[in-house]
């Protein structure tokens, strides 16, 4: 749960969404989004539109595993590198993956493709630092990948501008 709590950020909503950012800022020495293409059986997707200040860390599954990743994180993370803005998950689409869906879960097309946005119960409210809850989940298929988004700091609008520019 250590990534929830990172994910409890400043709230954030000044960032230019609708930027391409010209090249990916890595945080960290970790693995590429290219060097995670070499190893995964499944469509790796980026979005093209995320806020050019924001740097990129990666995380694998299993974590000690280098040459068998079965899946990944996207950790899009603040300008200071110290709070996510963003999380991606990312696998290989399998016939048990079942996009959960509880009744207030909005059906919402992602690029051609059904997606289930589920906002945080609470949302519009503060939490217990007094920052505004935003944002939610966002799940749906992608020419067979498994893709999961979601947010605490970033509203519903922007979470799905930024999905709809996975390629």
């Amino acid at each position: 749960m250590r990534c929830l709590l990172k994910i409890l950020a400043i709230f954030i909503l000044s960032l230019p969404l609708g930027v391409q950012a010209k090249e990916i800022k890595y945080n960290h020495e970790n693995i590429t989004i290219s060097e995670i293409k070499e190893k995964v059986d499944f469509k790796v997707f980026s979005p093209e539109k995320i806020p050019n200040d924001w740097t990129l860390e990666i995380k694998t599954y299993p974590s000690d595993e280098k040459d068998n990743i079965t899946q990944f994180k996207l950790h899009y993370m603040d300008h200071n590198d110290e709070n996510l803005m963003v999380g991606i998950l990312e696998k290989k689409e399998r016939p048990t993956d079942v996009i959960k869906r509880a009744p207030e879960t909005e059906r919402i097309d992602i690029n051609g493709n059904i997606g289930y946005f589920h906002e945080w119960y609470g949302n519009g409210e503060l939490d217990k630092k007094g920052r505004k809850i935003t944002g939610g989940i966002l799940t749906w298929i992608q020419e067979g990948t498994y893709l999961e988004m979601n947010s605490l700091d970033i509203d519903k609008e922007q979470i799905l501008e930024i999905a709809r520019s996975m390629k």
